[in-house]
């Protein structure tokens, strides 16, 4: 029986090609690396597994420091020494110890590690993540991009450049008039596909209904992710009841418990899916069925993580019925995946069928470009 020896964490630096602003603020250029966290988790047999996320504060509260502390100080010792197949005791500790009191319960912190248990087991058992889920129902996922807030033209060279893409993610700025003339400028320059406009809590009721009044002609437009404050799940009601265009929740809803009540204040048409937000893999999986049972669509979408978060995520999407392509950005954002055995065509992935995550990790690149790690207790 396997048992787990070690556990490694690697804040890792990942340069990013294009320059990412989204409604709640900057998140990248390419002079700005991001913040990445690898964990590596290793068996007293030799079975490794590998599991990844992004901190971004101006998203959620997480940091690099807290995610790397956390991991380190208080979930390694609980799975030392632990088969880790034994899937619902080891969540269960990690859970207990890590309650969602005043936060969240350190969902990034946690998701890395569920990642590479996944991986790790998959490996054990010789099995995909997807087998381990159920089994894909798509072999191939679609993939749709983000266009990061800028002037209308440039927005349009971008989804332009991106074709044959068919689904944009377009984050706006919160003002209806010049998120308007975004909207119509990337409708104009690929006028067959889906736009999935995402505000990012930029949005007051009223303007967002405003912008939506404003475009009602663009057919083309799928949705509106969030468009005012996470806490405002009223405003979200508001919108909802104002518009035809249907109204997704993402930062207002990390966990379970959050979409069993915005499912009972009837405050959105679907949710957004994000293995960072609900804790990893399994718990994600759980707002699916929660979503399932009261009418709400799937989305499906990330925060910019490399090439092992990205995976994980095509594992769990490749098992879902999501209504639009799947928000994974890595490939249009960061200079390199640090991954090798993923194949992406014409923004289609292949769902890999190799053991856990299907893929193999650079770890070469990940010890070779450390975040500066003085601020962590180590």
């Amino acid at each position: 029986m396997s048992k787990i020896a070690q556990v490694e964490v690697f804040p890792t630096a990942i340069a990013m090609k294009d320059v990412f602003v989204i409604g709640t603020g900057f998140v990248g250029d390419v002079s700005s690396a991001g913040s990445h966290i690898f964990v590596k988790i290793t068996t007293d047999d030799g079975y490794v597994g590998w599991g990844e996320q992004r901190a971004l504060p101006s998203w959620s509260y997480e940091t690099t420091e807290s995610i790397t502390t956390t991991i380190r100080q208080h979930i390694t010792p609980l799975l030392l020494g632990r088969n880790p197949l034994s899937r619902n005791e080891v969540d269960d500790s990690i859970y207990q110890t890590l309650k969602p009191a005043v936060s969240n319960g350190h969902p990034f912190a946690k998701a890395a590690v569920d990642i590479a248990l996944h991986d790790l087991c998959g490996h054990i058992l010789n099995i995909p993540i997807h087998t381990h889920l159920g089994g894909m129902r798509h072999k191939t996922l679609p993939l749709s991009y983000a266009l990061s807030i800028d002037t209308p033209e440039i927005m349009a060279l971008k989804a332009r450049a991106l074709s044959p893409c068919t689904c944009f993610k377009v984050k706006v700025e919160g003002i209806p008039d010049l998120d308007e003339d975004r909207l119509r400028a990337i409708h104009e320059a690929s006028p067959n596909a889906k736009l999935w406009i995402d505000a990012n809590q930029s949005y007051t009721p009223a303007n967002a209904l405003q912008l939506l009044k404003r475009v009602e002609d663009v057919h083309e437009i799928y949705c509106m992710e969030q468009p005012v404050a996470s806490q405002d799940w009223y405003g979200m009601k508001r919108v909802k009841d104002g518009t035809s265009v249907p109204i997704a929740i993402d930062e207002g809803c990390f966990t379970h418990f959050d979409l069993g009540k915005i499912a009972r204040l009837d405050c959105a048409d679907a949710v957004v899916l994000k293995i960072c937000k609900s804790g990893g893999i399994s718990n994600c999986l759980k707002s699916v069925y929660i979503a399932e049972a009261n009418g709400m669509e799937l989305l499906g979408s990330g925060l910019t993580e490399a090439g092992v978060g990205f995976m994980a995520s095509v594992h769990l999407f490749s098992t879902l019925d999501l209504v639009l392509p799947a928000e994974l950005n890595a490939p249009a954002f960061l200079n390199d995946m640090v991954i090798s055995g993923v194949e992406i065509n014409d923004h289609i992935v292949t769902v890999p069928d190799g053991p856990g995550l299907g893929i193999t990790v650079d770890e070469d690149y990940i010890k070779e470009h450390p975040l500066p790690t003085d601020s962590l207790i180590l």
